[in-house]
């Protein structure tokens, strides 16, 4: 009995030193509040009408008691522990929230700025996990003090990571915002949801350095591919490659108060059997509609898609200066149709200045202004079609204390065309949020 009792309080005491040398966070968001939006969404003209016909018009208001309007409701866990030596282990888990829903996570919000849930298996989705509960992250790596980390998992990419830092608006999702991008809205006028870049990937493998005399750099290696053969009576009767893949670098530089930092990151999606393609397969949501990359059923599917960002910050004090350049290029590698043949191109540019500033030591205040280009193919005719964008935001944040604030979010983008008849020339998306946060 007494070596039993022994046994356990010495399991207790190592219990008790191992948990001194670790820790757990549990973290969140709610955000919610007073959502509107009023979209005006321009067609493509019918087929050989004349310019003088009108092309069809769509207009949808949405007024709710809404989610997410400043930063995506969620809930996460991380943790890390002591390794000795300067190393340490690390985890996040995040999962998105869709505290308006009866389904709590892993489902479509209602909202005009919401993200969409998409059904990709690829990994390359933009932002939602698409599962019963939505995956935003989950990694687990190592840390070294004086080297840097790696991990494993579903994770940031490089540009949103470098985005999420130099945009004024800090990504919210709103519209007005055309180098993030995240706020519903006709993807032919070039802005709807991950139109701009790709926010997460999944199967990842990411590092990242410390800083060094300013500066410091990252990577991600991204890799899903599969490999299968089929045959009966030694026979091969089927077979094919899906593959998936990317690859992103970034780098950034401190020197006093300028910050300016460049990513790049590249994703790759060759099917080399016909039969296996479905829609779903390739999430390319965000350059569908009038300017489709997604394939049609028994196609051949090679896509690549290469995306840049470039931004800068300058804090003069009473304000911070913000400003972004983005790019993002699509290309078909196979034929889809006689209309999109193997190389035909997707481009959209985007670039955005803004700033912020504390009005007083509860008030914050932001406003941002920008424009950009989207050039691609009709899928009907195959012509080159170019639509250009504007768009602007006005933002504040009154806090109540650290962890709560009211918010006040007004965006607005317009978009026009190079000659008539382009779907998307003459698209507008105005939205407008009234909400509060509360973070945890």
């Amino acid at each position: 009995m007494k070596k039993s009792l022994f046994a356990v309080a010495a399991l207790s005491a190592i219990a008790g030193a191992a948990q001194a040398q670790s820790s757990v966070t549990v973290y969140g968001i709610l955000d919610v509040g007073y959502v509107g939006s009023n979209q005006t969404a321009v067609g493509a003209q019918a087929t050989g009408a004349s310019n003088s016909v009108q092309n069809a018009v769509k207009k949808t208001t949405i007024s709710q008691f809404g989610q997410s309007a400043e930063q995506t409701s969620r809930l996460g866990f991380k943790g890390n522990e002591d390794l000795g030596g300067g190393t340490s282990a690390f985890f996040t888990v995040e999962l998105g929230l869709t505290p308006q829903n009866p389904s709590l996570s892993g489902t479509t919000a209602s909202t005009a700025t919401s993200a969409s849930i998409s059904t990709s298996t690829t990994g390359i989705n933009g932002d939602a996990g698409g599962t019963a509960i939505d995956n935003r992250q989950s990694f687990v790596g190592l840390k070294k003090n004086g080297i840097g980390q790696a991990a494993f998992g579903r994770q940031y990419t490089p540009v949103f990571m470098l985005g999420a830092v130099t945009d004024p608006g800090a990504n919210n999702n709103m519209a007005g915002n055309l180098t993030y991008v995240n706020a519903g809205g006709d993807a032919n006028a070039g802005f709807g949801n991950t139109v701009a870049y790709t926010n997460r990937a999944s199967n990842a493998m990411t590092i990242a350095s410390d800083k060094f005399a300013g500066f410091s750099v990252n990577g991600m290696y991204a890799m899903n591919n599969q490999n299968v053969t089929t045959q009966t009576s030694g026979a091969t009767v089927s077979g094919g490659n899906t593959n998936w893949g990317g690859w992103g670098i970034g780098g950034d530089f401190t020197w006093q108060k300028l910050y300016i930092g460049a990513a790049y990151q590249s994703f790759k999606y060759v099917l080399s059997n016909p039969n296996a393609v479905t829609a779903a397969d390739v999430n390319f949501a965000a350059v569908t509609s009038t300017y489709s990359l997604t394939p049609t059923a028994n196609s051949a599917t090679n896509l690549s898609d290469k995306q840049t960002l470039v931004g800068a910050t300058y804090d003069f004090g009473i304000l911070k200066a913000y400003a972004q350049w983005v790019g993002r290029k699509v290309n078909q590698g196979d034929t889809i149709s006689t209309a999109l043949p193997a190389g035909v191109q997707f481009n959209r540019n985007a670039q955005q200045i803004g700033v912020r500033s504390y009005i007083t030591p509860a008030i914050e205040g932001w406003a941002s202004v920008g424009n950009g280009k989207y050039r691609g193919a009709d899928t009907a005719t195959g012509a080159a079609t170019t639509v250009n964008m504007t768009g602007y935001q006005l933002g504040a944040n009154y806090y109540l204390s650290k962890r709560t604030n009211l918010y006040a979010i007004y965006g607005s983008n317009q978009s026009s065309g190079a000659s008539a008849g382009v779907a998307g020339s003459g698209s507008s998306l105005n939205s407008y949020a009234l909400g509060m946060r509360h973070t945890f």
